[in-house]
């Protein structure tokens, strides 16, 4: 079990036990993927009431994640999940390749994730004999010089920090009208553009990016391929051009549309991504990367989890069911093949 130094005392004592376990729609399995295995930790929000900033605004129509837990964490409630997570996952730590780390918002905004919170999680990463990269779900305004070195700093030399960029899609009407992510391209281009310049500060190999890509999402034709896999096409050309000229590494995780609660209210009539349209999709990102220059040529990773937000969850399990082998053999291999006879 990996060592860690974490103080049980403090005024939160008390609410850091009934946070620490996390619920099952929080519990993420390990799977493979280019790097090896992949384990994602959800850690709570510290921002007011655990809410994400930008879900509290009422923006980013389509996630309902930012909701949170039900109640703000602090230091002290995540570093006992933390605990709860070393305890939990004994046995995958050793042979660990890509840790994920989330907390329903911005791991890199101090409000929803302190400094102190983050040092902790930096710790442990960084004690994980096998752990290469290590990737941080955030938005544009935190990728910053700060926080990067900071990323840098608290990882060894030989792990990669990568910050995880919700872009979805890069039609801006979609993006910034329909879901109302309010994420400009200006702002998009310099959180891009700050990852470059940490590669010049601390090393080429110390930094990559992971960018978030809706499939068949609200304004598209949910089920015409060629409507999904413009609109996925579009996507990485832009984000792997942002990173070509300082050579940055894209991996795109992918993730299939379907209706939350939240979406639903506000796009009622705009169906799941279906199998045949997810796969249209996931196709056309493999031609992008094909396409793109070898050295911004990263791992493309098909995800279904839901955090138990999908709406219909009956659906959701039969197209696991059918799928999910399909979608471990492409997320090691790349290879489209493995994704034939799904749609």
């Amino acid at each position: 079990m990996i060592a860690l130094s974490i103080a049980d005392d403090g005024p939160s004592a008390e609410v850091a036990a009934a946070g620490a376990v996390p619920a099952a729609e929080h519990r993420f399995a390990a799977v493979r993927d280019v790097y090896g295995w992949r384990l994602a930790l959800v850690f709570g929000n510290e921002a007011k009431d655990g809410i994400c900033p930008y879900y509290r605004a009422g923006r980013c129509h389509h996630c309902d994640i930012g909701a949170g837990e039900g109640r703000a964490f602090d230091t002290a409630s995540n570093a006992a999940r933390l605990r709860w997570f070393e305890a939990s996952y004994a046995e995958r730590w050793p042979e660990l390749a890509h840790l994920v780390v989330y907390n329903s918002g911005s791991t890199l905004n101090p409000a929803e994730l302190s400094r102190q919170t983050l040092a902790l999680v930096l710790a442990f990463a960084r004690a994980l004999p096998r752990v290469c990269v290590v990737s941080f779900d955030s938005r544009e305004p935190y990728i910053t010089a700060r926080a990067l070195d900071a990323l840098a700093e608290g990882l060894r030399p030989d792990q990669i920090a990568r910050p995880i960029l919700g872009l979805e899609t890069a039609d801006d009407a979609r993006r910034d009208g329909l879901l109302e992510k309010r994420m400009p391209r200006s702002a998009v281009e310099r959180a891009v553009a700050a990852i470059a310049e940490a590669r010049v500060r601390h090393g080429a190999g110390r930094f990559g990016l992971d960018v978030n890509v809706v499939i068949a999402g609200p304004g598209t034709a949910a089920h015409d391929g060629r409507s999904v896999a413009d609109d996925a096409a579009a996507t990485a050309r832009y984000v792997y051009s942002l990173a070509a000229p300082a050579g940055t590494r894209v991996d795109l995780n992918v993730h299939p549309y379907y209706p939350s609660v939240r979406s639903r209210a506000r796009f009622p009539d705009h169906p799941r991504c279906s199998l045949r349209a997810a796969v249209a999709g996931v196709r056309a990102l493999v031609r992008e990367r094909e396409a793109a220059p070898v050295a911004v040529r990263g791992g493309i990773f098909i995800g279904w989890e839901d955090e138990g937000h999908d709406t219909e969850q009956a659906t959701r399990d039969a197209e696991l069911s059918r799928a999910r082998a399909a979608f471990d053999r492409f997320n090691q291999t790349l290879d489209v093949a493995a994704l034939d006879g799904l749609g």
